[in-house]
């Protein structure tokens, strides 16, 4: 473990454990088996928690970890206290029907709009991601429409709370105003995703798909110095460079 974070920290600033759930526990499958048939299988936290922190120091590489989705009680609390940033995405970030406000975000962590394995600012906001669904006959019809609906509702608990930020804007989508919006919280880091700034609207990702789409094969539509001359992305770039001095 100790060589694969070395190798990984060799020429990074920070690096990402995905699934960082996995130092503490794995779900494991008997070869052959269904997944009714495995169990999750302890692992050594304070041992993998003990060298990261070792090859964090010894590389100057800072680590974030990839702490969405079901989180053991208390996990959360221990990676904070070892100083490992956890992962915030805007989309998860919710009180009842509303979003949580930018200062509830903690201050050792990363936030960011949406992730490789969500929709993007733009699908979500056009609904792309749930027409998609629909192609592949994931969701049926009355899903479907079930699921705009329910995404119409989203984007106006959105825009109360950007509104209740005193970032109300008529752009649509508010792509500026949702930057500045996380940009705003505590976080140690703010990221804005490539997919986000070229204005992409299908995910690189689709969990739980494999040959229904092509998965982590999309690129991304613009170069990286279009991307940057591009005035819809100098727009979402603007309030972070504003708002993080």
């Amino acid at each position: 473990f100790a060589g694969l974070l070395a190798a990984n920290m060799r020429h990074a600033g920070a690096l990402r454990i995905d699934h960082v759930m996995g130092l503490s526990r794995l779900f494991w499958i008997p070869e052959g088996a269904g997944a009714r048939d495995g169990a999750y299988v302890d692992y050594p936290l304070e041992d993998l928690l003990g060298q990261l922190a070792l090859e964090s120091a010894a590389a100057r590489c800072l680590v974030v970890g990839e702490d969405l989705g079901t989180v053991p009680p208390g996990f959360r609390e221990r990676l904070a206290e070892a100083d490992v940033l956890s992962y915030r995405g805007l989309w998860f970030e919710r009180e009842g029907g509303g979003f949580k406000p930018p200062a509830a975000y903690p201050a050792k962590a990363v936030a960011c709009v949406s992730t490789h394995d969500l929709p993007t600012l733009a699908g979500w906001w056009s609904g792309e991601d749930i027409a998609e669904l629909g192609a592949l006959r994931l969701i049926d019809a009355p899903g479907e429409a079930a699921a705009l609906a329910a995404r119409e509702v989203e984007k106006q608990a959105l825009g109360a709370a950007l509104a209740e930020a005193g970032l109300a804007t008529g752009e649509t989508p508010p792509v500026a105003a949702i930057h500045a919006f996380i940009a705003r919280s505590p976080a140690a880091l703010v990221l804005a995703q490539a997919d986000d700034l070229s204005g992409e609207k299908i995910g690189l990702n689709l969990p739980g798909t494999d040959r229904e789409r092509p998965n982590w094969r999309r690129r991304v539509a613009q170069d990286v110095e279009a991307i940057f001359e591009d005035e819809a992305a100098a727009r979402m770039l603007a309030p972070l460079r504003q708002e993080r001095g």
